[in-house]
C-alpha cells in the first residue's frame, strides 16, 4: 500500500512538472549518463593522461547534466513544497482568527459565552414561539413572557434612563429605538464579518486546498444573512404606521430567530473545522 502510495505521489508530482523541463531534463540525463559512461571507458584505456584540461572539462559537463535536472526536478518541488506549506499554515491562522471574530460577532449583544450556546438559547425560544402560535393570547400576557425571556437573553445595557422598562408587548418591540439601534450595530458587525469570511477566508482556504462548508449549508448561511433583519417582515424592530399585529410579529421574531441559529450552527461547524489553539499553562 506504501509502494502504491510512493508512485501515485511520484506520477503527481510529474505530472505538474512543466513540460519543457522534464524535456531539457531528461536531454540532460541522457547526455550525462554518455558522458559518464565515455568517462569511464576512457578512464579503463587510460586516454587521459595528458589531457588534464579536457577531463575537467568533461567532469563539469557531466556533472553539470546531472545537477540542473536535480535542481529543476527535486529541489524546486522541495521549495515549493516549503512554500506551499507556509502559505497553508498562513490560511489557517487567518481563518482561525476570522472565524473567532465571527464568534465574537454574533454573541456580542446576548448573555452567552459561546455560539453553542446561544443556537442552545434560541431553540428554545422557537420552540416557545412555535407553543404561542398556537395560542390566542387576547390579553397579551403570553407574549409578554416571551418577550421576557428574550430580553433576559439580549444584553444591550439598561436603557437610555431610569424609566426605560424593556418591551412586553409586539407593539413596544416595534416602537423601541433605542433597542433596534443596538440590534442594528449588531447586525452590521454580523454582516461585516460574514463578507470577511465568504469573500476573503473562503478563497484563500480553496486554494490551499483546505476545507470549507459544504454547498448546502453554504447556501443556507448566505440566505440566513442576507435575509437577517434586511425585510420588514422578518424584523420585530421595524418601525410601522400601525402597530403590528400578533401572527405578524410572531412570524417576524421567528424568522430572525432561525436565521440567527442558521448562523450559529455555520459558525459552530466552522470552529470544528480551523479549531483555536488551546493555550496551556504551565503550574
Amino acid at each position: 500500500m506504501a509502494q502504491q502510495e510512493w508512485i501515485a505521489r511520484a506520477r503527481r508530482w510529474w505530472r505538474t512538472t512543466p513540460p519543457l523541463i522534464r524535456r531539457c531534463s531528461l536531454a540532460l540525463l541522457i547526455i550525462g549518463v554518455l558522458l559518464a559512461g565515455a568517462g569511464l571507458w576512457l578512464d579503463h584505456t587510460n586516454w587521459w593522461e595528458g589531457h588534464s584540461f579536457f577531463v575537467n572539462l568533461v567532469s563539469s559537463l557531466t556533472s553539470l547534466c546531472f545537477g540542473v535536472p536535480t535542481a529543476l526536478l527535486v529541489l524546486s518541488h522541495l521549495g515549493n513544497a516549503q512554500a506551499d506549506a507556509r502559505r497553508t499554515l498562513r490560511a489557517k491562522d487567518f481563518a482561525r482568527a476570522e472565524i473567532r471574530e465571527f464568534h465574537t460577532a454574533l454573541i456580542r449583544i446576548f448573555n452567552v459565552t459561546n455560539t453553542a450556546a446561544l443556537a442552545s438559547e434560541v431553540g428554545s425560544l422557537l420552540r416557545d414561539l412555535h407553543r404561542l402560535r398556537q395560542l390566542r393570547d387576547t390579553d397579551g400576557s403570553a407574549a409578554a413572557e416571551f418577550l421576557r425571556d428574550f430580553n433576559a437573553l439580549l444584553n444591550v445595557g439598561r436603557g437610555p434612563t431610569r424609566s426605560y422598562r424593556q418591551p412586553t408587548s409586539w407593539a413596544a418591540v416595534s416602537a423601541d429605538r433605542w433597542q433596534w439601534r443596538r440590534i442594528e450595530t449588531w447586525h452590521v458587525r454580523v454582516e461585516t464579518q460574514w463578507r470577511v469570511l465568504s469573500n476573503e477566508v473562503r478563497p484563500m482556504v480553496v486554494d490551499c486546498g483546505l476545507p470549507w462548508l459544504q454547498r448546502s449549508p453554504a447556501a443556507a448561511a448566505e440566505q440566513a444573512m442576507r435575509r437577517l433583519l434586511n425585510e420588514d417582515r422578518r424584523n420585530p424592530w421595524t418601525r410601522q404606521q400601525e402597530p403590528p399585529g400578533n401572527q405578524e410579529a410572531v412570524a417576524a421574531m421567528g424568522h430572525f430567530l432561525n436565521d440567527l441559529g442558521v448562523l450559529c450552527s455555520t459558525a459552530e461547524t466552522l470552529a470544528v473545522r480551523y479549531p483555536s489553539p488551546v493555550s496551556s499553562t504551565t503550574p
